[in-house]
């Protein structure tokens, strides 16, 4: 890669040094070593700083959000330096080009979950995964085809993702996200707790079938050899256990469903549908995905009716 160093724009460099941190304080702020400050100022990860003196640099506040940036990729997305300048290059050229000098919603602008740019760009990522991995299959699909059909850089990529396997996970949190949004609008104005399990039900049923080669990629497990990749995923399934434990025991205590163990029960049926839906999934053609819904409708009904 390149080795181009990132220059500050030049309001910034005309900043009077009297609003600005020694490299010391920028240190103290954000728990990097100094050393380390001026090793990324040299590999041109950070912008070069204002020198007054030879031996004198003075840093906009600024740069406590980009070290802090720089530290959430290397942490939580396991980034090495050359993604993380390329990734760094990307946002301060579009930061400049925004008008925005280094002293201006530099907090903001480096909290990569809530800026706009990586918000669209991680949509297109997931629906050209998506597509990619049900046309092609996951094995089939190479980083560089998703980035290519997604419109995106590599940098944007590995910004968000640590590669297909945590991307894949992505999609998986994003068909929770939208089985709780859809069946959020349907029991909204249900009181009885019983009947908003039966219509949630349905609902799983179908967002399966709407995406049923991406869940067939969960049952191969084809990349369920990583363990924190498998943790993960037992989290996601976690986390709808949670939501009907919830519902269970407030039906158990407004009388719309009989005393059970919620816990115990959410997982129980957290089992049975997944049994289920790979039973569907094994043999679409010989098992009627409509029978299935009905008959694990019916009996929810029967286990936990008062």
């Amino acid at each position: 890669m390149q080795n181009k160093e990132l220059k500050p724009p030049k309001k910034q460099r005309q900043a009077h040094p009297g609003s600005l941190l020694k490299v010391s304080q920028i240190s103290k702020a954000t728990g990097v070593s100094t050393s380390a400050i001026n090793y990324y100022v040299r590999i041109g990860l950070l912008p070069q700083p204002i020198k007054t003196h030879k031996n004198m640099a003075y840093y906009d506040s600024s740069y406590i959000q980009m070290i802090n940036y720089i530290k959430r990729l290397q942490l939580q997305k396991h980034l090495p330096l050359d993604q993380i300048k390329e990734i760094m290059h990307k946002k301060v050229r579009i930061w400049e080009e925004m008008g925005n000098n280094v002293s201006g919603n530099a907090e903001s602008f480096f909290e990569s979950d809530t800026d706009a740019v990586v918000g669209d760009g991680r949509k297109r990522i997931i629906e050209a995964a998506t597509m990619l991995f049900a046309r092609q299959g996951y094995f089939g699909t190479g980083e560089d085809d998703i980035v290519k059909q997604a419109r995106v850089s590599m940098g944007e990529f590995y910004e968000m993702y640590s590669g297909k396997e945590d991307l894949l996970l992505a999609i998986a949190e994003e068909g929770v996200r939208l089985f709780r949004d859809r069946v959020s609008v349907e029991i909204a104005s249900i009181p009885d707790m019983l009947e908003r399990i039966r219509i949630a039900i349905p609902v799983a049923f179908q967002i399966i079938l709407e995406n049923r080669e991406i869940y067939t990629l969960f049952l191969e497990g084809s990349v369920l050899a990583d363990v924190a990749y498998d943790r993960r995923l037992l989290q996601i399934t976690a986390s709808i256990a949670k939501d009907l434990k919830a519902t269970i025991a407030r039906g158990v205590r407004d009388g719309t469903i009989r005393q059970v163990n919620p816990a115990v029960t959410a997982n129980a049926i957290i089992g049975q549908l997944v049994r289920l839906a790979n039973y569907w999934v094994e043999d679409p053609m010989k098992h009627n995905i409509g029978e299935i819904t009905r008959e694990s409708v019916e009996f929810m009904t029967r286990a936990l009716k008062p």
